[in-house]
């Protein structure tokens, strides 16, 4: 579950950000939220990624995750997932990090 990208929730939101990926642990799934970030198309960005702004792939095509834009959506309002963004591990971790922690 946790880095699993899915489409995004928001039917208003998914032309502008049109996956999610999950950020919360997997051992932390007893609620019935979930905590993710949105995904833009890096094209759309008129700044570059760096730590903060991780890059990611989803189905061949470059997306920057927002991980200042963190919200908790309702884990039954997520469609199956679309790809795992489990690879950026490293880099999803040093976002929040940033986020929240200052290293």
């Amino acid at each position: 579950m946790q880095f699993d990208v899915h489409p995004n929730p928001v039917p208003a939101a998914r032309r502008a950000y049109p996956y999610v990926v999950v950020l919360q642990s997997s051992l932390a799934d007893a609620g019935r939220q979930r905590i993710v970030a949105p995904l833009v198309p890096r094209s759309a960005l008129k700044t570059s990624t760096g730590r903060l702004v991780p890059a990611v792939r989803v189905q061949g095509e470059d997306y920057a995750v927002l991980v200042p834009s963190l919200a908790a959506v309702a884990a039954r309002d997520l469609a199956a997932p679309v790809e795992s963004a489990v690879y950026a591990r490293s880099e999803l971790l040093a976002a929040l990090d940033l986020l929240f922690f200052g290293v």
